[in-house]
């Protein structure tokens, strides 16, 4: 650091009583200040050239100004050498408030310490550039540890540097009792209050980085069967799944997801709420939950038949249908399934299908994009509502082959994006062969142990009655009460 002017002796005997060891300052440049009213004055160094000179008063005053900077000084660090000494660059990095407090942890051991030259910022200030000294923080810098004062305009200054900096890589010191800087915890407690001040600093509050003692508890989600036969090793239903139907038109996938989501009302107790864009609910969908829980076509059916049907639809089921002034985007369409998990416990989501709904896509998203967004809307509602949430998506036109049959379909053909196939937990296929054979090909599975494993299952679809069996066998699906 050079030869300095020694330090007078009253300001030696101040500077001693703030615990502070004044031939190390005297190391460091600290020198008596020319200025009428300060005591001392800390040269701001950079590249072996002062670039800023800050005077100080030992003893705080209450009234007068406590430091103050010679004109047209450079915004820099006071002790920005440490930040180039290659011999200090795996040290943690430690940023103080005030020029004393970098002392007291430079006495301390702590050598890689440097102060900001304008303390902490007034409320309401204006920023400015009064942050511009960071930009001499190298960024290969991991650990910085930031001393403030424990005082309101501390706090402002911790959040602003930490914001700043970066929170991943900041930490925040928490001093000894009674106290609210490092300098004070060297008069009170002598360097190892100092000491153990920084070394139990504590990392940034950083959201959504947690070990796993921090995480909180989340319920059990044990996956259910789905009622239709052959598939138990292949799709189970878990609360906070996202999954993705797809297929060509009038080849059976809303009957698939309708049986579904009965056997899931009735065998396990979760309420539906099903999202109809195609089908009218008083009509279509009425006739298939009748249909499944009586066992029977709904024509064959008594009226005492029908009414039970009925009593156990209103208790179990809740339908979003937009009228035709309502713009159906995906946010009408949150809240509305916000509302019935809400109102109705619904644990069961349908979206039937998601073509049909108003897609207001903005400009300058792709399509590709669009629909990544929106999926990530869709499976943060899933798993932050706890529901079993099911999207019906059609694929783009299906080019029939040589042999003038329709070919199965792929969650890679659903229109838009292969967001549809890489995204969900589960990705069904559903796909007509004839009329007596309906292949579900489980084709993307996320937890194998959990929900099930990829593969094909060949049904036969019973519309009499609303369920499923399998070919070439008498196992029957769950069906409705009459089971």
């Amino acid at each position: 650091m050079g030869m300095a002017t020694p330090i007078s002796e009253r300001n030696w005997k101040l500077l001693e009583g703030r615990g502070l060891d004044v031939e190390l300052l005297e190391n460091y440049g600290v020198t008596d200040s020319e200025r009428q009213g300060f005591d001392i004055v800390f040269n701001y160094v950079l590249g072996g050239e002062t670039v800023a000179r800050k005077h100080r008063r030992i003893v705080k005053s209450q009234t007068e100004q406590n430091f103050i900077q010679d004109t047209g000084a450079k915004q820099s660090l006071w002790n920005a050498a440490a930040l180039t000494d290659q011999t200090m660059s795996s040290l943690p990095l430690l940023i103080c408030e005030g020029e004393f407090d970098a002392a007291a942890a430079i006495q301390a051991g702590f050598a890689r310490t440097v102060s900001v030259p304008n303390g902490a910022p007034v409320e309401g200030e204006h920023e400015g550039g009064r942050y511009q000294y960071l930009d001499l923080v190298p960024a290969e810098c991991r650990e910085i540890i930031l001393a403030v004062d424990a005082d309101e305009p501390g706090k402002r200054l911790l959040q602003a540097l930490s914001n700043k900096l970066g929170r991943d890589r900041c930490k925040w010191l928490e001093y000894p009792k009674g106290c609210k800087d490092l300098n004070d915890a060297l008069m009170r407690y002598g360097l190892r209050g100092v000491t153990e001040s920084v070394n139990r600093a504590r990392w940034m509050d950083l959201p959504g980085l947690y070990r796993m003692v921090e995480l909180p508890p989340l319920p059990a989600t044990p996956p259910h069967d789905v009622g239709i036969p052959g598939l138990e090793d292949h799709y189970r239903a878990r609360l906070g799944d996202f999954v993705v139907v797809t297929g060509v038109p009038n080849h059976g996938k809303s009957a698939m997801t309708t049986a579904v989501a009965c056997h899931l009302a009735l065998r396990h107790k979760w309420p539906v709420v099903m999202a109809s864009f195609e089908t009218r609910p008083q009509v279509e969908l009425r006739r298939l939950l009748r249909t499944w829980y009586n066992s029977a076509p709904e024509k064959d059916q008594s009226a005492n038949d029908l009414a039970s049907a009925d009593a156990w639809i209103n208790e179990w089921f809740s339908f979003i249908v937009p009228s035709l002034d309502d713009d159906a985007n995906l946010l009408w369409l949150l809240e509305r399934l916000r509302g019935a998990v809400t109102r109705n416990g619904a644990k069961v989501v349908i979206i039937d299908p998601w073509n049909e709904l108003d897609h207001d896509r903005p400009s300058e998203m792709s399509h590709t994009e669009y629909v990544g967004h929106c999926i990530r809307r869709l499976k943060k509602f899933a798993m932050s509502n706890m529901v079993h949430l099911i999207v019906v998506a059609h694929p783009a036109k299906i080019t029939r082959d040589r042999e003038n049959k329709i070919p199965i379909p792929t969650l890679y053909d659903i229109a838009d994006s292969a967001h549809w196939a890489n995204k969900p937990e589960v990705g069904i296929i559903v796909h007509r062969k004839s009329e007596d054979e309906t292949l579900i090909r489980v084709a993307k599975s996320r937890y194998h142990d959990q929900i099930g494993k990829p593969g094909d299952v060949s049904v036969r679809y019973i519309w009499q009655r609303g369920a499923y069996e399998m070919i070439g066998s008498s196992t029957t699906g769950y069906m409705g009460k009459g089971e």
